[in-house]
């Protein structure tokens, strides 16, 4: 179940000024439940076993692309590195110096994917949250929203500073 906020945009330069939007609440799931989650499901891996094959794929996945692979697991998806450069004049101009830093890329799987993940999403509205004034406070308890195949239950938000809400209605 996912658990969401509502919130409002106060930016007055936006189309999308005052309207309501919903933010996903996350409960942090730390390394050793993380293990103790994978063990408890029907697997034959002790929790020693699996900690030790992730900590290794960690350690190998980190080593192969910093050797310039591309690495797929499986229907997670493929890792790849990616850089940030500084723009240049002309191509003789542009050197390794010219590389700013560098980033983890990934192309999600087909399991992964959004649509994929939105038909099997249910949504409910998190029980009590206090924000800064852009958070509604709910009365009480709301019922399940589950998409059912009905479209987004929040409006699309453009990625970026502060999760700020797309002009979509």
């Amino acid at each position: 179940m996912l658990k969401f906020k509502k919130y409002q945009n106060k930016n007055t330069s936006s189309s999308a000024y005052g309207k309501w939007y919903g933010r996903l609440v996350h409960e942090l799931l730390e390394f050793d439940e993380f293990i103790e989650h994978m063990a408890n499901h029907h697997c034959v891996f002790s929790e020693a076993t699996i900690r030790g094959v992730l900590i290794e794929m960690e350690t190998c996945l980190r080593e192969l692309l910093l050797e310039g692979k591309a690495v797929r697991i499986d229907e997670l998806g493929i890792f790849a590195l990616g850089v940030k450069t500084n723009g240049e004049l002309t191509a003789d101009k542009f050197t390794a110096d010219s590389i700013k830093g560098v980033n983890v890329n990934l192309f999600l799987g087909k399991r992964f994917r959004a649509r994929n993940l939105f038909a099997d999403a249910r949504f409910k509205e998190a029980d009590k949250y206090i924000g800064d004034g852009n958070y509604y406070e709910p009365d009480g308890e709301t019922a399940d929203t589950g998409n059912a195949g009905d479209g987004p239950v929040n409006p699309t938000t453009t990625p970026g500073e502060g999760d700020t809400p797309g002009d979509g209605d």
